[in-house]
């Protein structure tokens, strides 16, 4: 941080800080309202739902004084998701009858991936803005296709040892192809820090499972416990190997994200991230506990809490007074890709 401030110190450069205005109370309105009438409609709602949470989101995060619009119409998300609804209905319904016919379904989506992919970046970024001015995904589905299939073949080729450098590759092309009406963006990911930060969160995870395991494992050999709490101890040695879990998740995400948003750039801007792998694991922690103790109603908590701590350490360095035109050429986009994609829970965020 100090670093970053030394330099933002020139005369011709300085800080933005992205704020965060959301509170938990209004996002948890917010959150019962969609959830309630979400059940009450058996899903219909849900595109209105999830229009809306966007639009609080983005209306509460700041930059510069202003804050981000997103414009997706409830509609157009209903339609896609329906799109999804029946694709997923005619992947299950087809597979009962014609178990063979599952295998023709997974080779028309390995087909059909960066065509999926593409699109939900085109929306997303589409029906986004700031200031005026919109976001736009100029990736197509042959450089998608291509990349895909570099990353799976490097994949497979090593083993899966190259999935750092495959997953670096994807990264920078979708932040490469992401543009501010009509300024471009620059990602320089590598793959080398990235699987460092892989091996490190897995050492972490072994840490503290194995020594934690093995003590549950005493305990369960030795003790004899009450037949009343007999089931906890079955529950003993996945504690620890879940809360290693969460400690090395946060570790890789926290820098993960500061590798990524470090090597992004743009024409007289680039992009900072201080992500703390603590402060991100004492969150987590706090998250998980808060939720399972409140039987779920503190989510909205959870979520404002965590995005509120993520924008904290997002900043943007700008140098001199660039100079952002409105591209006039960005075509519609639907919302199918972006719906199949969440249907399947594939992760499209960066």
């Amino acid at each position: 941080m100090a670093a970053v401030m030394a330099v933002a110190s020139a005369p011709n450069e300085r800080v933005v800080r992205a704020e965060f205005t959301g509170s938990a109370g209004e996002y948890f309105r917010i959150w019962i309202v969609n959830l309630f009438f979400t059940l009450v409609t058996l899903g219909i709602y849900s595109a209105w739902a999830k229009v809306r949470k966007r639009r609080y989101f983005y209306g509460s995060t700041k930059l510069d004084g202003a804050s981000f619009d997103y414009f997706a119409s409830p509609k157009a998300v209903l339609k896609g998701r329906i799109v999804a609804v029946i694709v997923v209905l005619a992947y299950a319904f087809l597979g009962e009858l014609f178990p063979y016919s599952r295998f023709v379904f997974w080779g028309i989506a390995l087909v059909m991936l960066p065509w999926l992919v593409v699109r939900a970046y085109q929306f997303n970024a589409r029906n986004s803005g700031w200031r005026g001015l919109r976001f736009g995904f100029d990736g197509t589905t042959g450089q998608a296709a291509r990349q895909w299939a570099a990353m799976i073949g490097l994949t497979v080729v090593t083993l899966g040892f190259a999935v750092p450098w495959a997953v670096a590759r994807m990264k920078r092309f979708v932040l490469s192809h992401h543009v501010f009406g009509k300024t471009p963006f620059e990602c320089g990911m590598k793959g080398g820090p990235l699987f460092a930060i892989y091996l490190l969160a897995g050492l972490i995870v072994a840490a503290i499972a194995v020594p934690l395991a093995i003590l549950a494992g005493v305990l369960i050999a030795f003790y004899d416990p009450p037949e009343e709490y007999a089931w906890a101890f079955f529950l003993l040695p996945v504690i620890p190997l879940y809360a290693a879990y969460v400690v090395g998740y946060a570790f890789s995400e926290a820098k993960s994200a500061n590798l990524l948003w470090n090597s992004t750039r743009g024409p007289g801007m680039r992009f900072t991230s201080t992500l703390s792998a603590w402060k991100l694991t004492k969150l987590y922690l706090g998250n998980i506990l808060a939720v399972a103790f409140s039987a779920g109603l503190l989510i909205p908590w959870a979520v404002i809490r965590t995005l509120r701590y993520r924008l904290e350490c997002f900043s943007i360095v700008i140098e001199g007074e660039p100079v952002h035109e409105a591209n006039p050429a960005l075509p519609r986009v639907g919302a199918a890709g972006q719906e199949i994609g969440d249907m399947f829970n594939l992760d499209l965020g960066v």
